[in-house]
């Protein structure tokens, strides 16, 4: 089966609605392709977001205004219990989700509603014991947001724009998108994150309501309910050409500050600094997000693809396994290498 055929074959599997690729090598993206239709729509990245993050850390570092071996607290000026319990993590530590945070907690559901960010997460850090090793943290990129605007001195979509989207020519990548744009939705309810509250024993009565469509606002309850749509560890809309141009740069650089953040760190579960290695993908490296996006980027072979789903746009909670179906995807393009490396269109 080549990559048209398994990506047919996610719709008729339930898999996912609808879905969107397109592969990018170093001399450009490809066409986008769609199950249906022309694409070209735009889809909620999810923690896709975490990639762009990651490049404006990284380009902060490039400039020298920032450090990977930079402290947290030093970098954010804390004081008190915040100060001590993140006095030891680094800039690195949190792009690769080795600072001991925990992996998720709903700030939006804070039961004294306006409290700021650092005094909820000092609450949370006082009733949770350290984390040890690799644990996927939002909690960590939500850290990385301030950083990046304490250090440019940018509102956080404004420092996207600036230090990624802008000098890597991405156009069609945004926060808060505009209900003008051919927006995919992007899922029917917080049912998920319902379930998830459940089991902390944690009310919020602001989820939408149930088999509603939500379009152009993150499915990520902290990035649409707490962080207003603008956060660091998701909530950025684009389409598979925008995640496809990244994905290129990477493929381009010969810039060390970049070229680390492909290669896995020590002790870090496979995580690099920003993308990670692992099942989703065979060869290189890439990122997932929980709406079933995806970029893969493969420098060694010279090639990659983003993939944007919107496998929660359905009635009941998706049970296919979306990391395995991403893996055939991948699969499927490796097995047309030949051809992509004679120049020949992939199908």
């Amino acid at each position: 089966m080549c990559v048209l055929d398994v990506m047919q074959q996610g719709v008729r599997d339930g898999v996912f609605p609808y879905g969107e690729w397109v592969v990018f090598t170093r001399a450009g993206v490809g066409p986008v392709r769609a199950t249906q239709g022309e694409g070209g729509r735009w889809f909620d990245c999810a923690s896709l977001t975490k990639v762009f993050t990651a490049t404006a850390v990284l380009e902060l570092v490039r400039r020298g205004t920032l450090a990977l071996d930079d402290r947290a607290a030093n970098r954010l000026e804390l004081t008190g219990f915040l100060a001590e319990r993140l006095r030891d993590v680094t800039v690195q530590m949190l792009l690769t989700h080795t600072a001991g945070l925990p992996a998720w907690y709903p700030f939006y559901a804070d039961h004294q509603a306006g409290r700021p960010f650092p005094v909820i997460l000092e609450a949370v850090l006082r009733e949770t014991p350290p984390e040890t090793g690799m644990v996927y943290s939002d909690l960590g990129f939500m850290l990385l947001r301030e950083i990046v605007c304490r250090v440019s001195g940018l509102a956080f979509d404004q420092a996207i724009e600036r230090l990624v989207c802008r000098p890597l020519g991405i156009g069609e990548a945004c926060f808060c998108p505009p209900q003008t744009l051919p927006l995919v939705p992007s899922c029917r309810d917080n049912g998920v994150e319902e379930r998830m509250c459940r089991e902390k024993g944690i009310a919020f009565s602001g989820f939408c309501p149930h088999r509603q469509d939500v379009i152009g606002l993150p499915n990520d309850g902290n990035a649409r309910y707490f962080f207003h749509g603008i956060s660091g560890h998701a909530g950025l809309f684009a389409t598979a050409r925008a995640l496809a141009q990244l994905g290129t740069f990477y493929l381009r650089t010969e810039d060390p500050v970049f070229l680390r953040a492909l290669q896995p760190q020590p002790g870090c579960g496979g995580r690099c600094l920003g993308f990670h290695t692992g099942a989703p993908f065979p060869t290189g490296c890439g990122h997932t997000g929980f709406t079933g996006t995806s970029l893969w980027i493969d420098r060694a072979g010279g090639f990659g693809m983003a993939i944007l789903t919107n496998r929660l746009y359905s009635d009941t909670p998706p049970v296919a396994n979306m990391n395995g179906f991403r893996a055939a995807v991948h699969e499927a393009l490796l097995r047309e290498k030949d051809r992509l490396n004679r120049e020949e269109p992939p199908c």
